[in-house]
């Protein structure tokens, strides 16, 4: 039974992403009693260093929102400038997003990539639809981005900068603290992931970013494909007070032919009246994401009768089934 234990609880550290040799004692021990007898009178080391380097940062936090001409496509779209879309709904229809048959035509596709964001385009006049966000999978980098139909929050810290859109149910973490790409030897960040793995550093008062190891995914709603090959430069500056530009450089040797350069522009919100607190920041939503679609063996989105809509609430929440 020992050695049962012990196994099980070397399992688990594993999983956790320790290692544990045959025999070898938890990297991470339990305190000592010399540290639990003076913990009641340690004093802990302040962030004097950590906020002095957060005070020579440009201030990007709070909530922000996309900016967009009054006149573009109607989105949320990556590009919407250089968008082409019907020039109004259907009679009598109300709808959500872009218009079906709305494309971007800024992305420098090669063939093979351009005929299957055509296909997808035609598709939608059909009425067929493939975004899985509706199936609550994550938007994830660069989607969250460069298109989004909700704010999204910015917190930040000297070392690594959060930037987390609610309703997308998507996080990226910018770290700051110099470390390089991930690498195929550590199988925790080498891996294709939602969001990737994005490292900054400042120049001046641009914050530059890469990332990486993105999935194969949508840049937005009109199914526009990526592969899990694009990596993505970004140059972000404070060009007013309450104002951001993201210069987005997106290279994708499997789908481009070239670099492609799109710029969006985020608005900060600011307190509506005298009184309320300086910053603003999204209330998190930790309610289990309830998909109303779902998609079947061709890709497509199909409804979901209320039947299996309740059933996929009760299992999100943990609820046993009636």
């Amino acid at each position: 039974m020992r050695a049962q234990h012990s196994a099980w609880v070397a399992a688990a550290l594993i999983g956790a992403g320790l290692q544990v040799q045959a025999g070898e004692a938890p990297t991470n021990p339990m305190p000592s009693a010399e540290v639990l007898a003076r913990a009641a009178s340690y004093v802990p080391p302040k962030l004097a260093e950590l906020a002095a380097k957060l005070a020579a940062q440009p201030d990007m936090t709070g909530i922000w929102a996309f900016i967009q001409a009054p006149d573009d496509c109607r989105g949320p779209l990556f590009d919407p400038p250089n968008s082409v879309c019907p020039s109004r709904a259907l009679e009598g229809e109300s709808t959500f997003g872009p218009l079906p048959g709305t494309k971007v035509t800024s992305i420098p596709y090669n063939a093979e990539y351009q005929a299957i964001y055509d296909r997808h385009v035609a598709e939608s006049l059909e009425g067929k639809a493939r975004d899985t966000f509706a199936t609550c999978v994550p938007y994830g980098v660069p989607r969250m981005v460069g298109e989004s139909p909700t704010a999204f929050d910015i917190i930040q810290a000297p070392e690594v900068m959060i930037w987390y859109n609610d309703y997308a149910r998507s996080e990226r973490r910018i770290f700051l603290d110099g470390r390089a790409r991930p690498t195929g030897e550590d199988e925790r960040t080498a891996g294709p992931s939602y969001s990737g793995h994005s490292t900054g550093h400042w120049e001046g008062n641009t914050l530059v970013v890469e990332t990486v190891n993105m999935i194969n995914a949508y840049f937005d709603e009109t199914s526009a494909p990526h592969s899990d090959k694009l990596t993505m430069t970004e140059r972000i500056r404070l060009i007013d007070k309450d104002l951001i530009e993201n210069e987005m450089t997106l290279v994708d040797p499997e789908a481009f032919t070239r670099p492609w350069v799109v710029k969006r522009y985020y608005k900060r919100q600011v307190p509506a009246a005298p009184g309320q607190p300086v910053r603003r920041y999204l209330d998190l939503n930790d309610r289990p994401c309830v998909p109303n679609v779902r998609l079947d063996e061709e890709g497509f989105q199909v409804m979901m009768l209320p039947q299996e809509i309740e059933e996929a609430e009760a299992k999100a929440k943990g609820q046993p089934l009636r």
